[in-house]
């Protein structure tokens, strides 16, 4: 499915998403982090994320029951540069 245009920010103890077009914001815990193998993965306490989404502001998002935030560690490409 095409990701969604959104903006995830992460502050103390707390994810915040926001979805470009709705004046909605979902705000998360998180759970827990983990760093392995040059990924780093967020665990948050809701699922954020609907059934057939796979990209969230940046991050890979899975999870069944909770959602899993996951990139790769280090810094993030220029936008100009992703399709060069």
């Amino acid at each position: 499915m095409k990701a969604n245009e959104s903006s995830i920010a992460l502050g103390e103890g707390v994810a915040t998403i926001k979805r470009h077009g709705t004046r909605a914001t979902t705000v998360a815990n998180i759970l827990g982090t983990l760093e392995a193998d040059g990924i780093e993965i967020i665990c948050l306490d809701r699922l954020v994320h609907g059934v057939l989404e796979t990209e969230m502001g940046g991050w890979r998002v899975s999870g069944a029951v909770t959602t899993l935030l996951a990139r790769p560690i280090g810094p993030l490409p220029l936008k100009d540069t992703l399709n060069s």
